[in-house]
């Protein structure tokens, strides 16, 4: 887990906990994390509410003709403007690709749906105007909530909204109480409308910033589980296999094998008197000689089913798959130099004690009734000792080790 990005999160969220319904914002990049998430929300929604809105006002027309009432020319050019513009700002969501001016496109919007509206209502005598200022505070909610818009974009929107309504209503010479009454309606249609656009957009916020903690933790626990894995089934020491790993690889590569008609090799080395060097250097030395050994080993995996495993102390086993003899013959060469080369091996002191490295292999041939923990156990029981020597001798055990 990235600790700072992690607890980044958690003090937005505690942020965002204490802030006031004018500052719901994150930091720049985790703002814009948070809008990109959104953005396929915001499409949908201002989409749908564009298209009810044209619906909207264009079935206020054929009611309109049905009932037989008329407006002046100038109301009808504003329905077919607003109609207009709803359409535009479809276009404009459903082509966009980052969406810079949604949220300035749906207050310009629902101004001029409530300018529309408010000429409707000084067309109509009551109760028309009535059920038409009603319509206004529909506008409110359905903008400034439904949709979800940010809070302050929400809040200015709804001011202006409300200014122009409340000037209107006093342009009509509208009675005192009525002029009240209706004010008052939608200042509580518009107090709603924000105090809902405030709780979703709050709960959008802490939702997407928990999203992110339990998405950090969860990938933190698969990470974990996996070194835990790893762990469990390495040695610690040379990294390579230990042995309960190694023999459930091999069971599984000796099954593949025989479905497959493959030959595989099985290596077996031993540091003969490891003990010995512990008692006389201390067992850091007997873990780099350990250490050198596992090195060597890993130059000769080549193919992905090759497996070594440190199996006990000092020994060790290597499954070369799906290999002929040439090629185990070259890799066997390839080991024997490179544990030739190990320079705490060619001290005198080391060599009369008897610490050296002895080689094995043994050719698998799987069978439906074989199992390849009888083989592993089988080469290393039957190791064959094969000393380090002088160089004039060099030729014998490469030949021995070929064979």
């Amino acid at each position: 887990m990235e600790n700072r990005k992690y607890y980044q999160v958690v003090d937005e969220l505690a942020s965002l906990r204490k802030a006031s319904p004018f500052n719901l914002r994150f930091s720049q990049l985790m703002e814009y994390e948070f809008e990109q998430s959104n953005g396929l929300w915001y499409r949908d929604a201002i989409r749908v509410a564009t298209l009810f809105a044209a619906a909207l006002l264009g079935g206020a027309h054929i009611v309109q003709w049905l009932s037989g009432l008329s407006v002046p020319p100038y109301v009808e050019l504003g329905r077919l403007g607003s109609i207009g513009m709803l359409i535009a700002t479809y276009v404009y969501v459903a082509r966009s690709k980052r969406l810079i001016y949604q949220h300035l496109l749906v207050n310009l919007n629902a101004l001029v749906a409530t300018l529309v509206i408010l000429s409707f209502c000084l067309s109509y005598p009551a109760p028309f105007k009535h059920i038409f200022y009603t319509a206004i505070v529909f506008v409110q909610i359905f903008v400034f909530a439904l949709i979800r818009m940010p809070f302050v974009s929400a809040f200015f929107g709804a001011l202006v909204i409300l200014a122009v309504s409340n000037a209107a209503i006093y342009y009509s010479g509208t009675p005192a109480a009525e002029w009240f009454f209706l004010t008052f309606f939608l200042v509580a249609g518009g107090v709603l409308s924000l105090v809902i656009c405030y709780r979703m957009e709050r709960d959008a916020r802490e939702s997407h910033l928990q999203s992110m903690l339990v998405s950090m933790e969860r990938d933190q626990l698969k990470l974990q589980n996996a070194q835990l894995k790893e762990r469990l089934s390495e040695d610690p020491v040379t990294h390579l296999l230990n042995r309960r790993t190694f023999e459930n690889a091999v069971l599984e590569k000796w099954n593949r094998a025989f479905h497959n008609r493959k030959e595989s090799a099985l290596v077996a080395i031993s540091v003969e008197s490891l003990k010995q060097l512990n008692q006389m250097r201390g067992s850091e030395a007997g873990d780099d000689l350990l250490k050198s050994v596992a090195r060597q080993i890993k130059k000769i995996l080549f193919e992905s089913d090759d497996v070594a495993a440190r199996i006990s102390g000092g020994r060790f086993c290597v499954l070369l798959s799906n290999a002929s003899t040439s090629e185990i013959s070259r890799r066997m060469k390839r080991l024997r130099k490179g544990l030739l080369s190990i320079s705490v091996l060619q001290e005198d002191d080391i060599s009369n004690a008897g610490i050296r490295i002895s080689v094995a292999t043994n050719v698998l041939v799987p069978d439906a009734e074989g199992d390849s923990r009888d083989a592993i156990v089988r080469v290393m029981r039957d190791v064959e000792p094969m000393f380090f020597v002088d160089n004039e001798q060099d030729a014998d055990v490469e030949a021995l080790l070929a064979s």
